[in-house]
Order: C-alpha cells, then structure tokens, then sequence
C-alpha cells in the first residue's frame, strides 16, 4: 500500500486532535509491544511530548514497520469502543477511509481490518497479512489422480491443454468468493481462505469444481477417460509466509494432504468437523460421513444419480 503525504497528514491530525500522548502509545503498542516514544523522539523521560511531535512520530514510525493498514484499524477500534472505559471519537476518519480506499483497500468489518479490493488488485496475503504472524485459514487442496500414469500415456500437449482446463476451472471457482492459490504445481494445489464465511466459500468452491469437471470430462475432456481429481477442505491455524515450501511444514496443511490422499475417492471432496461444524443442514445433509477412528469424523460429498 502507498501511504500518500495526505494520507499522513489525516492521520496525525486525527491523532492529535483525538486523544491524549499515552493512548496513541497504546495503540501502536497493540502492534509493537516495546515501543518508547521518548526514545524514538529524542525526549528526556521527564519531558512530556507535545502532542503533535508524538503523532508525527508515531505515523512515521508505524509507516516504515510497513503497519499503516494495521494501525488504522486500532484508530477505528478505538473510535467503536474506546479506551479504559473512555470514549474517543476520533476526527477526519472519513476522509482517511477514502484515502485508504484510493490506494485499493477496503474495511471488513467482521475482522477488522482492511484487505484488497480484488477490482483493484490482487496478492498472494489480500494486502494485510504479515509474516510470522498465525492466522485461522481454511484451506481447499486438489491433486490430479495417476498423474505420473497420465503424463507416461499422453502427448504433453494434451497434459498441458488438460492441466490448464483444471486451473481455470479452480481459478473461476476461488477467484468469486476472493480465495488466493497459494500453491500449484500443475497437477493441483492449495487455495486458501480467509476473510467472511471462509468455510462456507470453500465448501461451496470445492463443490462448484466437483460439477465443473463433471461437465467438463462429459464435454471437453481430451484423456480417454475422465480426469480424476481429489479434493479436501479443513481449517486451521497457520503462521503465515509468503514461502511456498512453508505450506508443507504446517500441521493444518499436513492434516489437509492426509485427508485428500487417504480418505477422498475421485471426483469427490472431504471436509473436515473443523468445516462441517458451521455448515447450514442444508448443506450438512449433502454429505455422507466417513469414520476414520473413535475420535475423527470427515464428511464427504459426490455427485449421485437420483433414483426414480
């Protein structure tokens, strides 16, 4: 995100004229919990800080951590909620949220905080996730069944034309309800999810990819048989990176892979009681449950034929 000079300017005089020196600290604490002001200032302990010399150094400060995003959003907490039981209304927010939005963010309010706008631009971490900082994110995977067999037994042409169908088809599924593919590899991949409804949007992707391929291997499929694909779907905690090779040392991405190699026949999907536990019984009823020991459960979902 580019922090424009006006973008600066709002939000040290919304600082300044909203609150007293030690509450800006708290705040800018919540992101850096051993920030010293007198420090960062040059001021004696003793001497107290001008109110406009502390936001100033307060937004340079936050700017060059690469926290502005995050540090607007405690300025908006602290305007909803307040600080040890005090109210702090907080001035020219309005215009520091349409500065922001011209750079491309929006606000979700559900986590509180701001996140891309995919008509503007879209990254890997939606534009606010940080490195070594752990998140809950539901994760979809997807593996392309005998693929070492398929790339023996056809033209690479073939492969190629096959693999890219399956990638626009994962693409168009995650790319509606702003999902990311953090990892692919050609013969499938890892999308993840974050932001409202998470697990529902990835139930609902994984079942929009499962009918696709159905038409597809009906319509446009070139193998002599139809492409296989498994799919899972589980949530976890996970300490984000932006290192792909990182996905393979999480447990939540460990757990994800077991569910789709050992537990998901072809063309099917299987979500976790992590996922299914929100799910609407509508949804709920669609899904037929496999037991894997005393204390595990996973759920899974395939196309039937309707008896008549």
């Amino acid at each position: 995100m580019k922090i424009t000079s006006q973008l600066k300017s709002l939000t040290m005089k919304a600082l300044s004229q909203s609150m007293d020196v030690q509450t800006m600290i708290a705040m800018v604490r919540e992101l850096h919990y051993n920030y010293d002001i007198h420090k960062q200032t040059g001021y004696a302990d003793s001497i107290p800080i001008p109110k406009m010399t502390a936001a100033e150094q307060i937004v340079n400060d936050i700017n060059k951590m690469n926290l502005f995003p995050q540090f607007i959003n405690q300025i908006i907490l602290l305007h909803k909620n307040g600080h040890m039981g005090k109210k702090f209304p907080v001035k020219f927010l309005r215009e520091i949220f349409n500065e922001i939005k011209d750079q491309g963010l929006l606000y979700d309010n559900q986590y509180n905080m701001f996140v891309e706008n995919p008509e503007v631009r879209i990254t890997r971490n939606w534009g606010t996730l940080q490195n070594n900082n752990e998140y809950y994110i539901t994760f979809l995977r997807l593996d392309i069944v005998g693929n070492s067999k398929l790339v023996r037994e056809y033209d690479n042409k073939i492969i190629q034309r096959t693999y890219n169908d399956l990638k626009e088809i994962v693409e168009k599924a995650a790319s509606k309800r702003n999902a990311r593919i953090w990892n692919w590899e050609g013969d499938g991949g890892t999308v993840a999810f974050f932001f409202t409804d998470k697990n529902l949007f990835a139930v609902l992707s994984a079942m929009e990819i499962v009918h696709e391929l159905f038409l597809y291997n009906k319509m446009r499929c070139l193998l002599k048989k139809p492409l296989g694909v498994r799919i899972a779907v589980h949530a976890g905690p996970f300490l984000y990176s932006d290192n792909e090779e990182d996905l393979k040392k999480n447990d939540t991405i460990k757990k994800l892979i077991e569910m789709e190699a050992k537990h998901t026949k072809p063309n099917t999907f299987t979500i976790s009681s992590e996922i299914v536990e929100g799910l609407d019984p509508v949804l709920y009823n669609l899904f037929g449950a496999i037991k894997i020991d005393q204390q595990t459960s996973y759920y899974n979902y395939e196309l039937r034929w309707e008896s008549v």
